[in-house]
């Protein structure tokens, strides 16, 4: 159990360590007559943006219009402000609190909706635990761990979720198609003159997105999931480059080490966070710990390949910028993507992957610490 608790305490440390490493706090005081793209520790958008908006960064606040798309992604966002377009979100936690002139697309640990959210297109949502409770007038589609639906959705409904409910404002006014761990699931009095059908064929989608149905099938998702993956590692690797290009040294040498710890992590925490919620002065630590290793696990692969791009910068003695190993590294999410695709044998690449990466990230952590404690 010290082993466990160690680890995770490191695992924030880790996070702590990066965020004392970035740009500072960006601020959109002004009127922006064009595209705008950002990049740092914190963003604020407190003007309008005349055209499309990309941010990445720890923690992400729209607080004005956009006229054209948002493009986010990052630890944390909260949009509060009216979008003209398309929205694009790769993010950790996310508040919605506005209205959205068009499609929602957002993977990310916890996706909210607040009674103040409208989206006037469709909704595409991955995500661990989804809480929806405004309007949305397009088509649902979402996948996640924990789903609530509290709202209105006006068009057809495609539910996958270990655990569905169904709240007493809900209003489906469209087929709903759905899949619950524990089998069918009552709606009671949300339908409006429709139905809801329970679905075994979609289990397949509560564990994975298939190769099939997540590339061959649809170009447009690849691009959104390439998109998305970029945005990602930009800001990982803007936040943590210092912790990334330091962790790879000597990580040759400790390859065994490396997965040993991280697979310690894997099978940990989970242990760990049931002996906490057993507990009742336990269930805010359990909750806490849930919520990161949630964001570690949805985030792994890209913090994997931004680790590898700068084992191979290591082991070559390359002369690798910040942008080279960025785009480097999103090769080998994409990489890392099809190969995990590979049934059962995805699985295992994925737990090796994981586990060294964040095995690395640890022991460093863990040699600073002594190295402190030494000098």
């Amino acid at each position: 159990m010290k082993t466990i608790i160690t680890l995770f305490v490191t695992l924030c440390s880790i996070v702590s360590f990066g965020q004392t490493e970035n740009e500072g706090v960006i601020i959109i005081d002004k009127i922006q007559q064009d595209d705008t793209y950002r990049a740092g520790e914190s963003i604020k958008v407190n003007a309008v943006i005349q055209g499309d908006l990309v941010i990445a960064g720890g923690k992400l606040i729209v607080n004005d219009s956009i006229i054209g798309d948002l493009t986010a992604a990052g630890g944390e966002l909260f949009l509060n402000s009216y979008i003209a377009d398309d929205v694009r979100i790769a993010v950790g936690r996310t508040t919605i609190d506005s209205e959205i002139g068009d499609d929602l697309v957002v993977f990310g640990g916890e996706v909210i909706l607040t009674e103040n959210a409208i989206i006037q297109g469709n909704l595409n949502c991955f995500a661990g635990n989804i809480k929806i409770n405004g309007k949305v007038f397009g088509k649902l589609d979402i996948k996640g761990g924990d789903v609530l639906i509290n709202g209105t959705i006006r068009e057809a409904s495609k539910i996958v979720g270990e655990d569905i409910t169904i709240g007493s404002n809900a209003k489906f006014y469209k087929d709903v198609e759905y899949w619950h761990s524990d089998g069918e699931i009552e709606f009671n009095n949300t339908l409006v003159n429709t139905q809801a059908q329970f679905n075994e064929n979609l289990k397949e989608d509560a564990t994975q997105l298939s190769l099939t149905t997540f590339g061959t099938k649809s170009l447009s998702l690849w691009v959104k999931y390439i998109l998305s993956a970029f945005l990602g590692i930009l800001v990982f690797h803007a936040l943590f480059k210092h912790a990334f290009s330091t962790a790879v040294e000597g990580l040759e040498n400790n390859w065994l080490k490396s997965f040993g710890f991280g697979l310690v992590y894997l099978i940990g925490i989970p242990l760990l966070i049931v002996v906490t919620l057993l507990m009742i002065i336990g269930i805010p630590i359990g909750l806490f710990a849930t919520a990161i290793f949630i964001f570690s696990l949805f985030f792994g692969h890209f913090v994997a390949s931004i680790l590898l791009a700068y084992y191979f910068k290591y082991k070559k003695n390359k002369n690798w910028g910040f942008w080279s190993i960025t785009l480097i590294a999103l090769g080998f999410t994409i990489l890392m993507r099809l190969l995990t695709t590979i049934p059962y044998v995805g699985i295992v690449i994925s737990v090796v992957i994981l586990s060294i990466t964040y095995g690395a990230l640890t022991l460093k952590v863990i040699h600073t610490k002594k190295q402190r404690v030494v000098n």
